[in-house]
């Protein structure tokens, strides 16, 4: 008794220690991929965003084709999503992202895991039409037992200008922690360049908490309530080299999110 007793702790030990290895130490980066020499421009000043949390698909493919149903008639350039799964046993050990942009047509995407799940990972993802030039994650604060949250920043190569597209999902279990990734946010995004931060902010009834002081966001004069219609945590704030053209809500079909975007013109 006292050997199985002694290998069950041995094997939660591991588990914990590679969960932590996971999910506060590798999960800080900064990859390189193309030289935007290289890539093609294409003669367009009109970007369109849209922001998603997919709940993990509700762990399985089955609602990959709601997904596609969902975004295809609003042909967004690029979609930040949250809550994705990587190869994880319980959304069937498939690669979520991968199977989602080459089924909706998006030739470029990466996903950022934010933690380990025993057998896959789960974090966040983008979706783009535009090359992928570089991408960056960084750890938010947070208490260790926490889920880990991370800010990631995807370049783009876009109308001979380099596009910052950044993506978060905040923390909902902790109004302290909140805020402090909130205020990390604030410092780490450099909305001085062409910057746009999405993502789902889990600011229910704090929203005031949550501005951005000198940057506009598609919440700022209307609330798109995207959390079962009661609740408006979602949204996209933009540097001011940017002109919102058109923005509205997509109801879901599937999770318990609904699809925020917005239609950005490129000043200058």
């Amino acid at each position: 008794m006292n050997k199985q007793f002694k290998l069950i702790i041995k094997i939660l030990l591991m588990i914990i220690s590679g969960r932590y290895y996971y999910s506060i130490l590798t999960n800080e980066y900064c990859y390189k991929f193309v030289d935007q020499k290289k890539i093609q421009n294409l003669k367009t000043n009109t970007l369109g965003i849209g922001t998603y949390n997919i709940k993990s698909l509700n762990y399985g493919k089955n609602d990959l084709k709601s997904f596609n149903k969902d975004i295809i008639d609003l042909k967004l350039d690029i979609i930040c999503l949250q809550e994705v799964d990587k190869n994880s046993l319980r959304s069937g050990n498939f690669d979520m992202l991968k199977i989602m942009a080459n089924s909706s047509g998006y030739c470029y995407y990466y996903f950022y895991p934010t933690m380990w799940i025993l057998s896959g990972y789960y974090g966040l993802g983008i979706l783009s039409k535009y090359s992928i030039i570089e991408v960056m994650a960084q750890r938010l604060p947070n208490s260790i037992i926490r889920e880990p949250r991370i800010l990631t920043r995807t370049k783009l190569y876009f109308n001979e200008q380099i596009i910052n597209i950044y993506n978060t999902h905040l923390t909902y279990a902790d109004n302290q922690y909140r805020i402090k990734q909130m205020d990390y946010v604030k410092k780490h995004v450099d909305f001085n360049s062409y910057s746009i931060l999405a993502g789902d902010f889990n600011s229910f009834k704090m929203n005031n908490k949550f501005k951005m002081e000198g940057v506009k966001c598609i919440n700022e004069n209307k609330k798109y309530k995207t959390f079962c219609e009661f609740a408006a945590p979602d949204n996209i704030f933009y540097a001011d080299f940017f002109e919102l053209k058109n923005c509205g809500l997509k109801k879901s079909s599937f999770s318990d999110h609904d699809l925020l975007y917005g239609e950005f013109f490129l000043k200058g």
